[in-house]
């Protein structure tokens, strides 16, 4: 019988397709790699389930996972879920019970893109190891053959190689134009499941070594450069393969949906240079003996990139001092290095793609600047001389009980000439309609309150789609992203929160300490070690840091109270339009009720700190991330992290340079 543990790992990460058993130890199986098509957009393959199952264990989440506040959570949401994720496309009718208690080493799950079948342009596939032996292995089958007849799925059989092939057709959907094929076979050690029938002939195909035509995803040039880069080894416990826009093309074959624009942004993306990124590897290690999870990935690409996405330009150069604004209550901090004088220009292509004519991005440009009703601010010279490369992007939670306006984000971009800078905005901001001006200790903030609309945090609907802008209708304006915004010049950063009282918690700290006082938080240190023992401790493009047991407080509150779509997050809404399928897109209600969660306080002790960190490279970017270990004291070598030696000098040393630069 399989480990209880793994169900439980793949409850949490809500992929519940995947299980694996404790079993005797089988004979080499092929690897799925060698199976799997060249047509294959993305790829997990988990190396050994029941080594990952062990593993799970070891972890924090298994820990919460089995909690008796929390268990019964994720039980009753099981089948919710599951239905969840056939909305979504998962069309194999597999459930974690019908493999549980039968794979017996590698799962593979692959998503393929057929352009050259119109009508279904792709093809999902399951791959898992089990018994090569005829009655466990008929025992798997009648489980499949169960669950499908019950659902009043049409059987029938068919032959390749000398191995059966049993069909089910199901009902067809509402508002669905085709009928959901699921083809399923046991064959030399494997199981396998696909949607599609030339896929399955093929896969069996090669598991009786016989001539298919076309290339394997082991060797495809893309797939192997990528894991080259990421010197993956086959160490990890789980690995990834993901073609950006590939696979996108593919998720939105499943799901149905077009542009409500006139621009396709996927063609849009790709004829702006952004197929130059190859790839996104990687491998996650789990339970490890101080790390919870350890995940490192390369993203490959031919660098430099053309056109647009030249856009992606982040030099090695991310500040390892963290600004005294930043206060003790931070619960993320993601800190970039982007070249912005030399990037920003590079959208003009985007741009004018999305809008459908040449010229747009110049006129609007041109427009900010001699618009006798606009700001009248030259970009180019008033606006990108006075800022660095440096941004910081930092999230807290309001104190008190979690509401909808709980979670609050600022961006800081560290600027070379902060007084040009602020009156370039006093300028700017004296043409915005809904502006007010509100002075704070000796500093003025523009104050923006959109009174009359609410705020839009649903990006498809801002965009159209795929987030090309919808043809505008007479009489309409588009409404603004955010309802309610702040912008101030402090100090040597221009700050852009999404709460005025942000900005003003930053001014106050800023004006009281030259030091962060988050560098002196015993979460903090314990990340930005061991951020600098498993990744190095030279400059990066980006770092991050977020105190888990801080930065979920407020979405699982509101998770609890059914309020998570009310949320300011935008990522609240994403998540949640995940579960949705092509009829809900429209409701704005929360699809999984959380209310017999435990309070956060209850459970936050499981959810360790977890950190990030970006390397550029000449072939694209290297990244490793990582979450902690429970139970350990702050680490004893502490101060010999640059990113720690460095940020406890404050912004003391931020300051000098920044007066010596003008």
């Amino acid at each position: 019988m399989i480990h209880s543990s793994l169900r439980s790992f793949f409850t949490l990460a809500s992929v519940l397709w995947l299980a694996a058993p404790v079993v005797a130890q089988q004979p080499p199986r092929k690897s799925a790699y060698d199976l799997l098509p060249d047509s294959s957009q993305a790829v997990v393959w988990i190396r050994d389930g029941e080594v990952l199952a062990q593993q799970w264990e070891r972890t924090q989440l298994y820990d919460l996972a089995h909690d008796a506040a929390v268990a019964p959570f994720f039980e009753e949401q099981r089948q919710e879920i599951e239905k969840k994720l056939v909305d979504a496309g998962w069309r194999l009718n597999i459930k974690p019970e019908d493999l549980a208690d039968y794979a017996t080493g590698q799962i593979a799950l692959a998503w393929l893109e057929l352009p050259a079948v119109p009508r279904k342009p792709y093809a999902t596939v399951l791959l898992a190891d089990v018994d090569d032996a005829k009655i466990p292995n008929d025992k798997l089958l009648e489980k499949v053959d169960q669950e499908l007849l019950l659902r009043k799925a049409n059987k029938s059989q068919l032959t390749h190689q000398g191995t059966v092939v049993v069909k089910y057709v199901l009902p067809k959907q509402p508002n669905s134009l085709l009928s959901e094929n699921s083809f399923y076979a046991i064959v030399s050690g494997h199981f396998v499941a696909t949607d599609d029938e030339e896929i399955i002939k093929d896969i069996i195909s090669r598991l009786k070594e016989q001539a298919v035509p076309g290339g394997v995803i082991a060797g495809d040039p893309v797939f192997v450069a990528g894991r080259d880069k990421a010197q993956m080894q086959g160490e990890g416990h789980v690995e990834y393969f993901v073609r950006p826009l590939g696979i996108a093309r593919v998720l939105r074959s499943i799901g149905g949906k077009r542009s409500k624009s006139n621009a396709d942004m996927l063609a849009v993306l790709q004829n702006q240079g952004f197929d130059s990124i190859r790839c996104v590897c990687g491998e996650v290690s789990l339970g490890l003996e101080t790390l919870d999870i350890s995940h490192h990935g390369y993203v490959l690409a031919e660098m430099p990139l053309p056109k647009s996405a030249a856009v992606l330009d982040f030099p090695n150069q991310a500040s390892q001092t963290i600004p005294s604004f930043v206060g003790v209550n931070t619960s993320a901090l993601l800190t970039t290095n982007w070249n912005a004088k030399e990037a920003f220009w590079k959208i003009e292509g985007l741009v004018d793609a999305m809008a459908g004519q040449d010229g747009v991005f110049k006129e609007v440009i041109e427009g900010i600047k001699v618009d006798p009703n606009g700001p009248r601010i030259d970009i180019e010279k008033e606006v990108l001389p006075h800022i660095t490369n440096d941004i910081y992007s930092l999230s807290d939670n309001k104190a008190g009980n979690a509401d909808i306006d709980s979670r609050r984000n600022l961006i800081a971009l560290r600027l070379h000439n902060a007084s040009g800078m602020a009156k370039v905005l006093d300028r700017a901001m004296e043409n915005e309609p809904d502006a007010e001006l509100v002075e704070f200790k000796g500093n003025s903030i523009w104050k923006v309150v959109h009174s009359d609309d609410e705020e839009v945090t649903d990006l498809a609907t801002d965009f159209g789609g795929d987030f090309g802008a919808p043809p505008a209708q007479a009489g309409s304006e588009p409404e603004p992203w955010l309802s309610n915004w702040a912008i101030a010049v402090h100090d040597d950063y221009l700050m852009f929160a999404s709460h005025v009282e942000m900005i003003q918690e930053a001014i106050v700290q800023a004006q009281s300490t030259d030091t962060s006082p988050l560098v002196d938080e015993p979460d903090y240190q314990r990340v930005t070690a061991a951020i600098a023992e498993q990744f190095g401790k030279e400059n990066g493009s980006a770092w991050q840091i977020i105190r888990t047991s801080l930065a979920y407080r407020v979405q699982y509150e509101l998770f609890r109270e059914g309020k998570l779509m009310q949320s300011q997050s935008m990522l609240a809404s994403i998540l949640d339009r995940l579960l949705q399928n092509e009829d809900e897109l429209k409701i704005k209600e929360q699809k999984l009720s959380g209310s017999k969660l435990p309070p956060f306080e209850q459970i936050s002790h499981f959810l360790q700190p977890t950190g990030l960190k970006v390397l550029t490279t000449d072939s694209g970017w290297e990244f490793g991330s990582l979450m902690l270990a429970g139970g350990q004291p702050p680490a004893a070598k502490l101060e010999s992290t640059d990113l720690n030696a460095q940020a406890g000098q404050g912004t003391a040393r931020a300051k000098s340079e920044t007066k010596a630069q003008r």
